[in-house]
């Protein structure tokens, strides 16, 4: 069996992107080093996220279609997700019914310092 055991992301400030990932989603710190340029956080399935300080990573570095997505099973979990987010100080657009060719989902992205993240679930 294969396993997608780590994502390693350079980003430009990894303490705020900790703050967000901790925050919204609920991971936690496993590890950190380099007064914040170092993080190793832990999602609550086992999945592994690291995130380093790239003094070359700018709010446009990754190419324009590059996303972490997050699917959750209700309007109900992308509303409150939207609702955490916004609580932690990070800019959220409204929700809304995505449309990208495939099957229609209901959420929004956010680019917290420059790292597009989406959220969404199955459309009813």
């Amino acid at each position: 069996m294969t396993q997608l055991n780590h994502i390693n992301l350079g980003v430009s400030n990894v303490p705020e992107l900790v703050r967000f990932f901790t925050e919204a989603f609920g991971f936690r710190i496993e590890e950190a080093r380099g007064t914040g340029k170092f993080a190793v956080l832990l999602g609550e399935d086992g999945f592994v996220l690291i995130l380093m300080h790239d003094k070359s990573v700018t709010d446009n570095t990754y190419p324009a279609l590059f996303h972490v997505g997050f699917l959750l099973d209700s309007y109900e979990a992308v509303i409150d997700k939207h609702r955490r987010i916004v609580s932690a100080g990070f800019d959220a657009p409204v929700l809304a019914i995505l449309e990208r060719g495939g099957g229609k989902t209901f959420g929004f992205y956010t680019k917290p310092h420059g790292l597009m993240v989406e959220v969404s679930c199955p459309a009813a």
